[in-house]
């Protein structure tokens, strides 16, 4: 307890020099948190526009499905699933679809096309293309003779919204699929090459034009906490096991996805390693000159008795007192600059605005809010503050005290 009140007391003693050591720590916490919530950022925006808006965390299929995606290995979902779906905890909903694909004609020019069937209210909690619709108007009912069309689509295809497209197909088991309908609006999702062949029919109607009545291809899990998947799965699972379905992940749907943030975030990680590095020496830097400024009393102190050991506890406590509080605050400074580039993502124009597009993201950055990423960087310079400071104390605990005192 002595030896906690002196530490404490040295540390204000001298409120420029703790303050300045204090500082060094405020911003190596400041900029390590700053930058892993703008990678962070990057990676959630990545995973909401292409998971969370569209495939969807989780998809319940039949078995085979991912391999072999025809129509011939569609299902129809029964009540009993769809309750068990709905009875877990985490699933806050269950959006049902039919995807295959179809060429898409107007009246000079013909596109391939990729076919979704939409449950026009369940669809909302998923791309929601009623907030995505860059022109004309959603769906009324899942009856509706009508489709959306991807943005770039419908100028490829070289018609309006309110023209007819022809769609030709392969239906279930082989059998034809045509069929005529009005082109009711076009919507633009977070994928530029899905914007130049989406098409988005009612449910009912995409069932009719492929000849697969109350069939699903897919049932979509909206899941409200994304740290659960795993869970979720494994329970699943278990409930379905004597079922043929498969529970699929989004790492596992779209693997190249979660191969390329892993592969940046390795980058990240080199980079933000010289941070430490650069982080470390400063710390470094300004304990020696904290420590080397006392020399003459630590030279007093050892003089008189005081054990060489005691000296090094005090200033091992006094540089954990200064570590701890400077992690703090800079967690406390952390927060606002993440809030408000979160509430106020940095936006992108031009060419910059193109290249992110062409990799199916929206041209903005927001940060992540993520707890984690704070308080693991506060800790990570923490440790690194201790690290740092130890050969400082080595070299106080070895002084010899008339060469001290002179100094």
């Amino acid at each position: 307890m002595l030896y906690l009140r002196l530490a404490w007391r040295n540390i204000w003693r001298n409120r420029r020099r703790s303050l300045i050591t204090m500082f060094s720590v405020i911003v190596a916490v400041l900029l390590a948190s700053v930058m892993r919530s703008m990678q962070e950022g990057q990676y959630d925006m990545m995973i909401e526009g292409t998971v969370g808006t569209f495939v969807g965390y989780i998809q319940v299929q039949q078995e085979g499905f991912w391999d072999d995606q025809t129509l011939d290995n569609s299902f129809v979902a029964g009540d009993s699933l769809l309750a068990i779906l709905n009875s877990e905890k985490e699933v806050s909903g269950v959006v049902p679809r039919i995807q295959s694909f179809a060429l898409a004609a107007g009246e000079e020019q013909s596109r391939p096309a990729m076919v979704i069937g939409i449950d026009v209210e369940a669809e909302l909690q998923l791309i929601n293309p009623q907030e995505k619709l860059r022109s004309g108007t959603y769906f009324s009912d899942n009856n509706e003779q009508a489709v959306l069309l991807g943005k770039d689509l419908l100028s490829r295809l070289q018609i309006q919204v309110g023209d007819s497209v022809v769609m030709l197909g392969q239906g279930f088991r082989g059998q034809s699929a045509t069929g005529l309908y009005e082109v009711k609006g076009t919507v633009s999702v977070p994928n530029a090459e899905l914007n130049k062949s989406l098409v988005l029919m009612p449910l009912q109607t995409s069932q009719y034009f492929l000849a697969a009545p109350n069939r699903l291809t897919s049932l979509s899990l909206v899941v409200d906490d994304p740290g659960e998947i795993e869970s979720t799965i494994q329970q699943l699972e278990a409930k379905l096991s004597a079922a043929a379905y498969d529970v699929m992940s989004w790492e596992e749907m779209l693997p190249e996805l979660q191969q390329s943030i892993e592969a940046d975030r390795g980058s990240s990680y080199i980079i933000i390693m010289i941070l430490y590095v650069v982080v470390g020496f400063g710390i470094l830097g300004t304990v020696l000159m904290m420590i080397t400024e006392r020399s003459y009393e630590f030279g007093v102190m050892i003089s008189i008795g005081t054990p060489r050991m005691a000296i090094a506890a005090i200033l091992g406590l006094e540089i954990l007192f200064i570590a701890l509080l400077g992690s703090g605050v800079g967690i406390l400074f952390s927060l606002p600059v993440a809030w408000y580039f979160n509430i106020n993502p940095i936006e992108f124009t031009g060419e910059m605005a193109a290249v992110m597009e062409s990799y199916s993201l929206e041209p903005y950055l927001p940060f992540s809010l993520d707890p984690s990423v704070f308080y693991i960087q506060a800790v990570i310079i923490f440790i690194i503050t201790l690290l740092f400071s130890f050969i400082p104390l080595l070299k106080a605990s070895k002084l010899n005290p008339v060469k001290a005192m002179r100094s």
